[in-house]
């Protein structure tokens, strides 16, 4: 590895990480010795942090489309730990499904801060401390849809379609300080809002089965081992690059 501390002293920030895949990104991270702040608009963030590690674990009530929170956040971390090591940009709207011609400009630029810009502004509060040490790691959570272009979800895919477009720019620009970045490409994942947003698993599980390589839906812990494993050291010699955890959906 290129930087100088441990594994065990590292610190992670993930966005977006009080539900779903980034919560099971955040628990995975302390599992693997990191101290880790979770940043969410949820008023709950705090207490959610607490039951994953009341030492280890901080919450942070944030609007991670927002300059100003992003900068409050990213403070408080400096004051907790002294330093970002892993960054996890997870932070995004639910994709409503709509024609293109029903999504409003107030609903594009919405979708574009919390699924974009959010990346965009963390990533800027992160690098500093990264670079400093040449060591640091950001993933940014994409999503299948970038190679589907599914339909009904303009806003959304091109929301994350930005990402890795972001996410190969910026491995351009910060890998000379040993920092890399990539992005991960979730498939159908079965998490809280799926569940809530489409009661009828049985048939997404039995749709899902029918297209895939591997016949199953799947879990926020496969994304997150996906995340752990660019997060470490031994991906070192990893960045810019998509990695598509979808079971086999597509390949590319």
């Amino acid at each position: 590895m290129s930087g100088h501390d441990s594994a065990r002293e590292r610190v992670a920030v993930v966005t977006g990480g009080a539900r779903g895949i980034g919560l099971e990104i955040a628990r995975r991270l302390l599992d693997d010795g990191h101290r880790v702040a979770v940043l969410d608009v949820l008023d709950d963030v705090e207490a959610v942090a607490a039951r994953l590690d009341a030492e280890r674990c901080r919450g942070i009530v944030a609007d991670v489309s927002d300059p100003a929170a992003v900068a409050r956040a990213f403070d408080d971390v400096d004051s907790l730990w002294g330093r970002v090591d892993i960054l996890v940009n997870n932070a995004a709207l639910t994709a409503v499904h709509r024609p293109w011609r029903a999504v409003e400009p107030a609903d594009w630029d919405r979708v574009m801060a919390v699924n974009l810009r959010s990346a965009f502004l963390c990533s800027r509060a992160a690098v500093a401390s990264m670079e400093a040490r040449a060591w640091g790691r950001i993933v940014n959570i994409s999503s299948v849809t970038f190679h589907s272009g599914q339909r009904h979800l303009v806003d959304y895919v091109a929301s994350k379609g930005g990402l890795v477009g972001f996410t190969r720019a910026l491995a351009r620009e910060v890998g000379a300080s040993f920092v890399t970045v990539n992005a991960l490409a979730p498939g159908s994942i079965r998490t809280e809002a799926d569940v809530v947003n489409f009661p009828d698993q049985d048939a997404i599980d039995a749709q899902q089965a029918a297209v895939q390589a591997i016949p199953r839906r799947g879990v926020p812990a496969d994304v997150a081992a996906a995340a752990s494993f660019l997060c470490g050291d031994d991906a070192s010699f990893i960045t810019g690059q998509l990695l598509t955890v979808d079971g086999g959906w597509f390949m590319r």
